[in-house]
């Protein structure tokens, strides 16, 4: 009741602003029977919301000498909830944690905001701060929930239990390594929860979440693996700790690798077939061209003719990902998006003397597009990176099935889309890796690598997909280059019927 009065009352903005997700109550009760069960003395929220562990806790702790000492950046919040008349147990401060030295706490429980660390406008001061009370440089960090963690964790007593609600994303990302090491290495991690169903449980949420449940004793134990599917099971669980499905050992959680697909794995029937090589072994997926300004650099037939923009400044590209909506890409689709005056062309500037060029950058810094984040440090603002055409292309974000598309044109792409560049041993295979990738099983494999968001959103960033498992060149050989041919001419026409035709075709493949 508190949450929707709050929401109602607060534009989405604000709290877009402030990374407010708030934390549902079957939660927060579950996360606060992990850790009470160590009697603490001590309670610190760095993240203190709308209280609702605070709420739990007052509700279940039965040691009645306890502090629950909380942070709140937001103001807003903290006027909302009227926190001047006094509250048991609680001492709230109207201050960022990232920018204090709290000292050492016998229980840590947080919901830490969810936004992107570059966001962050205060992380210039904050960061060398917290560098300096851990030991440890955080160059790299994309979310500032894992910086509230990797403090947070420091702030932990010896014998202390910590509960965390973290970003699913957190164990697949280049980020992520020093805290999975942190945890595993010193015994902390003692339980991950898991939720499948997770717009019913976080209907808010716009990430894929799990939650981490720490205690530092210093006892290596197999990690407990829970899988939630509902609340209807969360209001059955009497103790987190002995509500589990698997076990694995620290062992098997190397930090320095993607640890989504491994847990995921132990709910799966999901293999890797055997010989199975990374997909890096062909080529090398690259994010597509960043401009910092696509409505500048984006061109339409329109616009084109408007400049007088000539072959010399523009090239082809693709701009936007539902530009191409079947798998495979072909230049009669293209010609039909210019004729439809989509822009699908993009500035590549050869000769800025030319004088539609200067007309129409001369148009880009009256309208400051020079004065944006990524063009302000670009020599001049407006050169792009370079990019060939990629003959593979994979959409960055999905729900369902992930798009491949198998690009027959010379168009570049933006950030939309993933470019795939063979190598000498990828490029005599371009087809059957499309055809593997078209297909159920190739798409299942590929997805064990995902960075999971809300509402069944899944993105991958180029590291994911070059670590994915493909077919070795033996078992691409054997693939019947008339079937592959006839698969993509398919693809062209008949989506459903070339998946179903690549499947046939990665069947045989696999019984060899």
């Amino acid at each position: 009741m508190r949450e929707c009065e709050y929401i109602k009352h607060t534009s989405i903005n604000h709290r877009k602003d402030y990374g407010q997700y708030f934390t549902p109550s079957l939660v927060s009760q579950i996360m606060v029977q992990w850790i009470l069960r160590y009697d603490p003395q001590n309670i610190l929220d760095p993240a203190f919301g709308l209280g609702t562990f605070y709420d739990q806790v007052i509700k279940h702790h039965q040691n009645q000498e306890y502090q629950f000492i909380a942070y709140e950046i937001d103001k807003n919040i903290i006027d909302y909830l009227n926190i001047n008349n006094p509250k048991p147990h609680l001492t709230i401060h109207n201050c960022d944690y990232l920018e204090t030295n709290v000292g050492k706490f016998d229980a840590i429980i947080c919901n830490p905001p969810y936004m992107r660390f570059q966001k962050f406008l205060t992380r210039h001061d904050v960061l060398p701060k917290i560098e300096q009370q851990i030991g440890k440089k955080l160059v790299g960090y994309a979310n500032i929930s894992s910086v509230f963690l990797i403090k947070a964790l420091s702030e932990l007593n010896d014998d202390g239990s910590l509960a965390f609600i973290m970003p699913f994303e957190f164990f697949n990302t280049g980020y992520g390594k020093e805290i999975k090491q942190s945890l595993v290495e010193n015994n902390l991690l003692k339980q991950i929860i898991i939720f499948s169903n997770e717009k019913e449980i976080f209907p808010d949420a716009t990430t894929t979440v799990c939650i981490l449940l720490c205690h530092k004793d210093g006892k290596k134990a197999p990690i407990k693996i829970t899988q939630i599917k509902s609340n209807t099971e969360l209001e059955q669980i009497s103790d987190i700790s002995n509500y589990y499905h698997q076990q694995i050992d620290s062992s098997n959680l190397p930090y320095n690798k993607k640890w989504t697909p491994i847990l995921l794995s132990l709910f799966s029937d999901q293999f890797i077939p055997q010989y199975f090589v990374k997909l890096s072994v062909y080529g090398t997926f690259t994010r597509g061209i960043a401009t910092g300004a696509n409505e500048f650099f984006a061109l339409t037939k329109t616009k084109i003719n408007t400049y007088q923009l000539d072959d010399q400044n523009i090239c082809k590209c693709i701009t936007k990902s539902p530009q191409i909506s079947r798998p495979v890409f072909t230049e009669y689709h293209f010609k039909m998006l210019f004729d439809a005056d989509k822009p699908v062309y993009c500035l590549d500037v050869k000769n800025d003397e030319h004088q539609g060029i200067r007309e129409y950058i001369a148009l880009g810094e009256k309208l400051a597009y020079h004065q944006r984040y990524l063009t302000k440090v670009r020599n001049p603002w407006y050169k792009l990176e370079y990019r060939q055409p990629a003959p593979i292309l994979f959409g960055v974000f999905s729900r369902g099935r992930l798009k491949v598309i198998r690009n027959l044109t010379t168009a570049i792409n933006f950030t939309c889309y993933h470019g795939f560049y063979p190598n000498m041993f990828g490029k005599n295979f371009l087809d059957n890796l499309f055809v593997y990738l078209l297909s159920d099983i190739g798409q299942e494999i590929i997805k064990s690598n995902k960075r999971s968001y809300g509402n069944n959103l899944d993105k991958f960033e180029p590291g994911d997909l070059n670590d994915c498992f493909c077919p070795n060149q033996y078992q691409l050989a054997l693939m019947d280059n008339m079937e592959v041919e006839k698969i993509i001419k398919t693809a062209n026409i008949d989506e459903e019927l070339a998946v179903k035709m690549s499947n046939d075709l990665v069947d045989k493949l696999l019984c060899f």
